[in-house]
């Protein structure tokens, strides 16, 4: 029977306790729900190329973006593959969010991580050769199997997901049960834990960005480096602790979303017009205005929706994106998704 070797600590409860605390105001705080749908896409571009990039893919976030968005780059056809089978491991996830993890579930996740990478036979195989540092090939299946049990067994029951999400990847990036993508599946995996607390504010963050900026240390953390063996407290240190930092900026978000999205109020009493207001609505739910739209929206002249818009400019309510032409726009200045996350 499997049994996490680790132990609770001061910076672990308090890490734990951050990630919850995040997690209950994501939860109850109202987001529109076009606001709350971009967050989901700005934070989808991230994850595909950060999870992605962790397996040495050599695409820019630019590239991936493209790809996420159905469009055809120029670029290495392996990394093209790459982010393209892993947008579909997501979904297969997404898809069965209700399910239990199941030895098949992992055999099914690097079948596709793997699919068109590796000859058919050698997909949603396990690892047979000696792989220096991790697991013996004959012991995998079995603790696959044993840490599968684990998950849905008594002690980890009592334990917060987070905590359950990291200790997998641990265990899971140590058997590296696979020749090829075991990070990847050990990352889904723990990342489908996590789905079941998160629910839909999972689709808002990406740990794997975390680990990515710190690919480094991500990979001594988890490896033997220097004759020193791996610890599975500081793996959980580390790894709650990018959780909490990305949660938290989420949280920063929606609070600001939120605050943003309830204070027509104020501007009323701050006197600006209805037409006005509608603008500043029209921004929230498109993401952005023009002075063409502007226009149309409230049957006004070039000159007086340019003055509308300043006005809102100057009260820091809008941002203006561009200086003159065509091109030039206006955002709520709370949408910088970038920066909120």
């Amino acid at each position: 029977m499997y049994q996490p070797e680790f132990h609770y600590n001061d910076r672990i409860v308090r890490l734990l306790a951050r990630i919850q605390a995040a997690r209950e105001i994501i939860l109850n705080t109202h987001v529109p729900p076009s606001w709350e749908r971009r967050l989901q896409i700005n934070n989808l571009f991230r994850l595909a190329y950060h999870a992605t990039s962790l397996e040495e893919n050599g695409l820019s976030l630019r590239q991936v973006t493209k790809l996420v968005n159905g469009q055809d780059i120029f670029g290495d056809e392996t990394d093209k593959k790459e982010v393209l089978n892993f947008l579909e491991l997501n979904e297969y996830l997404q898809n069965r969010e209700n399910e239990d993890i199941s030895e098949d579930m992992v055999l099914t996740l690097h079948r596709i991580a793997m699919k068109g990478l590796l000859p058919d036979d050698e997909i949603g195989k396990y690892r047979t050769t000696v792989a220096e540092g991790f697991m013996e090939p004959e012991r995998i299946r079995y603790s696959v199997r044993d840490l599968i049990d684990w998950v849905y067994g008594e002690e980890a029951a009592e334990m917060l997901p987070a905590l359950q999400a990291g200790i997998v990847h641990y265990e899971l990036y140590q058997m590296h049960p696979f020749e090829k993508a075991s990070g990847t599946i050990a990352r889904c995996i723990s990342s489908y834990i996590l789905e079941k607390n998160f629910r839909e504010a999972n689709k808002l963050f990406t740990v794997e960005e975390f680990f990515n900026q710190r690919k480094k240390e991500y990979f001594e953390i988890l490896e033997s480096s220097n004759g020193k063996e791996p610890d599975m407290n500081e793996w959980l240190e580390y790894y709650l602790y990018g959780l909490a930092l990305k949660v938290s900026r989420v949280e920063n978000a929606v609070l600001n979303i939120s605050r943003d999205h309830g204070t027509v109020g104020k501007y009323i009493q701050i006197g600006l017009k209805d037409r006005q207001i509608k603008g500043m609505n029209f921004a929230r739910e498109m993401g952005k205005i023009t002075n063409r739209e502007y226009q149309k929206l409230c049957n006004l002249s070039v000159s007086t929706a340019k003055r509308d818009l300043q006005e809102l400019v100057k009260e820091k309510i809008l941002i203006q994106v561009g200086m003159t032409g065509r091109g030039t726009y206006y955002k709520l200045r709370y949408d910088h998704l970038d920066e909120l996350i």
